[in-house]
């Protein structure tokens, strides 16, 4: 439960009693000022705005004044010419014509759009074309602009309504003066149509505003001209309240936002046009003109709501401080005991010392001026017999010299911290030291941390270590690898990666399993210790790879001699619990500096020269050869390219023909695959297929092959081609990995082609693997109705057994037998057996690689059935060897 110290503490509320009412008047006086300061402000926002709101109305009237101003001299200009045509009119009896008035402008600048009309309404003359609609002609007499002029007796301007143009793209104002004959008389109508905004001056957004606008109202409320801020609708009618202030020629007023629809507030000021019938008006929007009050009334709010936070923080830092004063005294007392208390039952030794100065004014010493029991007890001592010593005199406690060393550090910079290893009375021990500086004197804090150390130790030790054979692991290696290339290279002597691959290893897996292999790896990394030399690391990263770091080499021909008895070490049988294992080692070697002068680099090139031993016949050593690496990378970017071309189809199929050794007459076709390069060019199988079969990419390049052949043969029944039967090579992993009999069915299936007309060759490799399964899946093509050939024969290890049993239809005779025609009688003889054994198994015989034409006689002469090769015809493209089959068909 907590401790209470009762009896020494009185209750809070009695030792803030007496400072009561002081503590109390902070925040009666912070309410009054802030109170008094927020009334001053919001008095002072009024009476800002209503000056604002007298200087923007007083604005928006001169704004009036000034545009009636300008609009009373355009009306005047514009009446000026009306009044100039009715007198020509009159003087020369309606013959005058408006050229004369053509360099006239009206107040945008443009020419004056003039049309006079006759008394019945007909029009006399224009200088704007298109001006009028033919509706408006066929009824000039009813428009408002005649009708008024021909019926009122008064001999002024009528100014009209704002009416859109025939195109409906922009509003028109029509002025128009009755014109009089010789006898006074009504003798027609003269218009001048000018764009109504042109009646008032330009719009300034600066003054009015986004919302604000500036308009010329007619007597009857109907608004004749009308410009706005971007953001503002045009009206066309004024609301009321504007309406009925208008009565005054002159004037100012805010007018509600709700009056205008889109809820802004407007301020606006009118003024009549002097002599004419209409009045501007303009109207600045009330957001932008009280945007400079509200900007300043919003700065002077977050003013003053910062100066009432500062105020209320200051008076609850002067309560806090006045309580506190209250019960300072007290709480020291507390806190001195409680800290007695606490370092007495801490697990950490607290000390304070003090410098010793000497005579120059130079620290010579430090002095213990207080401790714990627990600091006196981790030195060893007691409370009693340190406090007033001397620390250099302290050498059977502590290392003085380490001690020191820290005392003065934190004395110069403020602080300091280390750990300290002592060894007294043979027990060793680490002790962590903080010392922080407090004016003259220091504070010191001591920590056990040996246990804590050792625990550290362990771990770094297990995280370093390969659990199954007690070596350093992969981790150790990227932490250590590192500081042994720079200590090669600061030293200038040379270092060597030694890569160590088991030989076998997976076959001792396989066989006894994997706790034999376990054992082996045990057995391995001990031998492998033994081999090397004395202080040369060993290590294992993982699975059945080890290497080995030597330094302070003077040549490449230690590494070799090291690496030689670490080959020696695998000479002799290792003797397992399942039996004895026989295995060996590949190893690869790189130097530092030459061959690499980075961790990563070296390891990589260890690597590869440990895999150019595995590639050459394993179970030896190889330094890191550039050539090799080169030539591998070569490797690697031809499988890259070549599964680039598998995905994007950059392969095209030639075909050579198979023909009669009796008639020449073609009787079949062999598909044979070419890789079109996008940068080598056409490329022949030699140069791909090899690398294809030994990354697996052959059952891939393999199905292409079928598919395309089988769109190909489709393509020659849809054009009317005689129907040649092709053969296809199918490789031995491809026809031992993939489902041929699926594959094919489904070709067939997908471009419709009947199975006689596809023929597929195997290797006899192809046969050896497992015959029972092998001679299963050629019964199932055969029964699809597919011919089986044997490719490349006499070159493999099939039996004639395995023939009989297989049930080919033709053997395809290497073309190695077929080279020794003509140079020796072993030639024919060998052929003659193959064809006498192969009609006996009732199979065809095709001659492959028949170049020369006394091979082909003596071919016929042994009753070879079908023959192939360069002297009968090169292999062609799909257009080509149609055109040699039609050729040899017509001879």
């Amino acid at each position: 439960m907590p401790f209470r110290f009762a009896s020494l503490r009185p209750p809070p509320f009695a030792a803030l009693r007496p400072y009561l009412v002081f503590i109390l008047l902070w925040p009666v006086a912070g309410l009054l000022i802030a109170g008094a300061s927020w009334l001053f402000l919001l008095n002072n926002f009024s009476r800002e705005r209503a000056a604002v709101e007298r200087q923007v109305l007083s604005a928006t009237q001169k704004i009036a004044q000034d545009g009636a101003a300008q609009s009373r001299a355009n009306l005047g200009m514009i009446d000026q010419v009306l009044t100039m045509i009715r007198v020509q009119w009159q003087a020369l009896d309606g013959a005058m014509k408006l050229d004369q008035f053509g360099k006239m402008l009206d107040p945008s600048g443009a020419p004056l759009r003039i049309t006079v009309f006759g008394r019945e309404g007909q029009l006399r003359m224009t200088n704007a074309n298109g001006l009028w609609s033919a509706g408006d002609l066929a009824q000039v007499m009813e428009l408002p602009f005649f009708a008024s002029q021909q019926l009122r007796a008064a001999d002024d301007m009528f100014i009209g309504m704002p009416l859109l143009d025939e195109a409906r793209s922009r509003y028109t104002v029509r002025f128009s003066r009755k014109l009089l004959d010789g006898e006074g008389e009504f003798a027609g109508v003269a218009v001048i149509s000018i764009d109504p905004d042109n009646l008032i001056a330009d719009y300034d957004d600066g003054r009015l505003g986004t919302h604000g606008f500036l308009a010329a109202v007619g007597s009857d409320g109907t608004v004749r001209a009308f410009k706005l801020g971007e953001a503002f609708r045009r009206i066309q009618l004024l609301p009321p309240p504007l309406q009925q202030a208008l009565t005054n020629t002159s004037g100012n007023a805010y007018i509600h936002g709700a009056e205008f629809g889109d809820g802004v507030g407007r301020y606006v000021g009118w003024q009549a046009v002097e002599g004419f019938p209409l009045m501007v008006l303009a109207g600045a929007d009330q957001p932008h003109a009280l945007a400079l009050l509200r900007e300043r009334e919003r700065a002077s709010r977050q003013t003053a709501v910062g100066a009432s936070v500062a105020l209320l923080i200051f008076v609850l830092v002067g309560m806090a401080l006045s309580g506190r004063l209250a019960l300072q005294r007290y709480r020291l007392t507390v806190a001195q005991d409680a800290y007695r208390n606490a370092t007495e039952a801490s697990t950490e030794g607290f000390f304070i010392t003090a410098p010793v100065y000497g005579e120059g004014g130079e620290i010579v010493d430090y002095v213990t001026v207080d401790c714990n029991e627990q600091g006196a007890a981790m030195s060893y001592s007691t409370r009693e017999e340190l406090i007033g010593r001397r620390v250099s005199t302290l050498s059977r406690e502590l290392p003085v010299e380490s001690a020191t060393a820290l005392l003065a550090q934190a004395m110069a910079q403020g602080s300091a911290e280390g750990d300290i290893e002592s060894d007294f009375s043979g027990k060793a021990s680490c002790v962590r030291v903080k010392v922080r500086r407090s004016g003259d004197v220091l504070a010191v804090t001591l920590r056990d941390v040996t246990l804590e150390r050792a625990h550290l130790s362990n771990l770094e030790r297990k995280n370093f270590e390969d659990a199954l054979t007690g070596l350093p692991n992969r981790a150790w290696v990227g932490k250590c690898l590192p500081e042994a290339v720079a200590r090669a290279k600061a030293g200038g002597r040379l270092l060597a990666v030694l890569f160590i691959d088991l030989d076998g290893f997976k076959a001792v897996n396989d066989t006894f399993g994997h706790a034999a292999g376990d054992e082996l790896l045990q057995i391995v990394a001990r031998r492998v210790k033994v081999a090397v030399r004395p202080g040369d690391h060993v290590a294992r990263l993982g699975g059945d790879e080890f290497i080995v770091i030597l330094e302070q080499l003077n040549g490449t021909a230690e590494a070799a001699q090291v690496a030689a008895r670490v080959l020696q070490a695998f000479h002799a049988g290792i003797a397992i619990g399942a039996g004895t294992a026989c295995v060996g080692a590949s190893v690869g070697i790189s130097m530092c500096p030459g061959d690499a002068h980075d961790v990563d680099t070296l390891l990589r090139h260890a690597d590869i020269a440990m895999y150019e031993v595995k590639t050459s016949g394993k179970n030896g050593y190889q330094f890191f050869d550039p050539a090799f690496y080169g030539a591998m990378r070569q490797r690697k970017q031809r499988e890259r390219e070549l599964q680039a071309a598998i995905v994007e189809n950059q392969f095209v199929m030639h075909y050579q023909v198979r023909v009669d050794a009796a008639t020449q007459r073609v009787v079949s076709l062999e598909a044979l695959v070419r890789w079109n390069h996008p940068v080598a060019g056409l490329l022949y199988p030699d140069e791909f297929i090899p690398l294809a079969e030994e990354t697996g990419m052959i059952v891939q390049l393999g199905e292409l092959v079928v598919d395309t052949v089988c769109a190909q043969i489709a393509a020659w029944g849809r054009e009317g081609c005689a129907p040649v039967p092709v053969s296809i090579n199918v490789s031995s992993r491809q026809f031992n990995e993939r489902d041929m009999h699926a594959l094919f069915l489904q070709s067939l299936e997908r471009h419709g082609i009947p199975p006689e007309r596809v023929e597929i060759e195997l290797t006899e490799s192809t046969m050896i693997r497992d015959p029972e399964r092998t001679s299963e899946r050629l019964q199932a093509m055969h029964a699809l109705g597919i011919r089986l050939l044997v490719d490349d024969f006499g070159t493999g290890y099939s039996s004639l057994s395995m023939l009989q049993q297989l049930d080919f239809d033709l053997l395809k005779v290497d073309k190695s037998f077929t080279h020794r025609l003509g140079h020796d009688g072993q030639g024919e003889i060998l052929f003659t057996a193959i064809i006498t054994m192969a009609h006996a198994l009732g199979m065809k015989v095709v001659a492959e690689g028949v170049e020369r034409p006394e091979q082909a006689d003596v071919l016929a002469r042994l009753q070879c059935d079908e023959l192939q090769g360069y002297y009968i015809a090169s292999p062609l493209d799909a257009v080509g060897v149609q055109g040699e089959i039609r050729r040899r068909q017509a001879a």
